[in-house]
């Protein structure tokens, strides 16, 4: 079953909002909610599965590879970086991983391996 072209366009179009919009709202949040972090991951994760059910279950499967893929390279290059010039890039006060990654990051990273996917047949790589 294949997606027509204007879904595979608005699904593209709603997770790059809620990626932005997840991205503006962390910049600003003092204190976290578990009802705001399911509030904003739950839209681009609902697109996720909106897509698997076009393209069939191994979109899950890249979107499980995606996320932890995503989670070790943060991980890895956080600590490089600070290993390297005693400085670290980013930290994590919330669940965090040595304070290089968050758990809380894991499906950020499975639907951002999804939007680039969704990107790259989009424009027919």
């Amino acid at each position: 079953m294949s997606t027509p072209e204007h879904l595979r366009l608005y699904l593209l179009l709603g997770l790059s909002a809620a990626l932005f919009c997840a991205y503006v709202y962390g910049r600003k949040v003092k204190r976290f909610r578990w009802s705001e972090y399911f509030a904003l991951i739950s839209g681009p994760v609902a697109a996720c599965l909106v897509l698997a059910y076009y393209y069939g279950s191994k979109l899950l499967l890249f979107f499980l590879i995606s996320a932890l893929a995503g989670f070790f390279l943060e991980f890895s290059l956080g600590l490089a970086y600070h290993r390297t010039l005693n400085r670290r890039l980013w930290t994590y006060s919330t669940y965090s991983v040595s304070g290089y990654t968050s758990w809380l990051a894991l499906p950020f990273w499975g639907v951002a391996g999804v939007f680039f996917w969704t990107l790259s047949r989009w424009i027919g790589l």
